[in-house]
C-alpha cells in the first residue's frame, strides 16, 4: 500500500511539473507574439495614417509609459487632426519627462495657439528658441506677434529666420507687411522686391509694391508695377479699381 501512495505522489508530481512547463511555454509564446514597444513605435513611424499612428503609439505608451518620444509623436499627430487638448496633454508629459527637447515646446505652442491660449503659445515658442533656436520656431513666434500687432518684435524674429532660410519668400512678404504697418516704406519695398525675385509670378506682390508707391505719390511707378500685376492677373479687383486714379494723377503731374 505504501508503494502505491509513493507511485501516486510521483505521478501527481510529474503531472504538475508538466502542466507548469506547458504554462510557461505558452506564456513565453504569448510574450514573443506581442511586439515590444520599439516594434510598435517602428510601425507608427512607418505609416502615414494618423489614426493608425495614434493606435500604434498608444500601444507603445501602454507597454512602456516612460517612452518620451511616443508622447511627443502622438502629440504631433493630435495637432495634425486638430485634437489640440489631447496634444497638449501628451506634450505636457513629454516636457515633464524630458524638458530639454525644443520641439516639444514648439509643438505645444502650436496647440496652445490653435486653442487661442496666445500668451502660453508665445511662452512656449520662446522656450523652444531658448532651448534650440530654429528658423521655423522664429517664424511661428513672428507670425503670432504679427497677428497681435507687435510688428517690431515680429520683424526681429523674421530677420532671425531669414538667416537660416534666406530663400523663404513668405518670410519676406510677412516682414514687408510688418514694415508697411509701421510706415517703414523703404524696407517694406525691399522685402517685397526680394519676394518678387523669388516668386516673380505672384500678382499680389506687385500690388503691394504699387500700394507703397501710391502712398509715396510715385504715380508712374504705381502704374508700372500695377500693369505688371494685371499681366499676371487681369481680374485683380483692387488694381482695376484704382489704376485709373493713378493714371489720372500721373497725367496731372506732367
Amino acid at each position: 500500500m505504501k508503494n502505491i501512495f509513493v507511485w501516486l505522489f510521483f505521478i501527481l508530481f510529474l503531472t504538475t511539473c508538466t502542466r507548469i512547463g506547458i504554462q510557461k511555454e505558452k506564456a513565453s509564446q504569448d510574450e514573443s507574439a506581442t511586439p515590444p514597444a520599439a516594434a510598435w513605435y517602428g510601425k507608427a513611424t512607418a505609416t502615414n495614417d494618423p489614426i493608425q499612428k495614434i493606435e500604434y503609439l498608444s500601444k507603445v505608451i501602454k507597454q512602456k509609459p516612460d517612452f518620451t518620444s511616443a508622447y511627443l509623436e502622438r502629440g504631433r499627430v493630435y495637432i495634425q487632426i486638430a485634437q489640440y487638448d489631447s496634444a497638449i496633454t501628451d506634450l505636457n508629459i513629454s516636457i515633464q519627462t524630458n524638458p530639454d527637447v525644443a520641439e516639444a515646446y514648439s509643438l505645444r505652442g502650436q496647440a496652445f495657439e490653435a486653442n487661442r491660449y496666445l500668451n502660453d503659445a508665445l511662452t512656449d515658442y520662446s522656450k523652444s528658441i531658448e532651448t534650440n533656436p530654429q528658423p521655423q520656431t522664429y517664424i511661428e513666434r513672428a507670425n503670432l506677434l504679427k497677428q497681435r500687432r507687435r510688428y517690431s518684435k515680429a520683424i526681429l524674429d523674421y530677420s532671425e529666420a531669414i538667416k537660416g532660410v534666406p530663400n523663404n519668400v513668405d518670410i519676406y512678404i510677412a516682414r514687408g507687411v510688418c514694415y508697411q504697418k509701421l510706415n517703414q516704406l523703404n524696407p517694406a519695398i525691399l522685402d517685397y522686391q526680394k519676394a518678387v525675385q523669388l516668386r516673380p509670378n505672384d500678382a499680389d506682390l506687385y500690388y503691394n509694391i504699387g500700394s507703397i508707391y501710391w502712398v509715396q505719390g510715385k504715380w508712374n511707378d504705381v502704374i508700372k508695377v500695377w500693369e505688371k500685376c494685371l499681366e499676371l492677373q487681369a481680374d485683380h479687383s483692387n488694381v482695376n479699381q484704382y489704376i485709373p486714379v493713378a493714371r489720372k494723377k500721373a497725367r496731372g503731374n506732367r
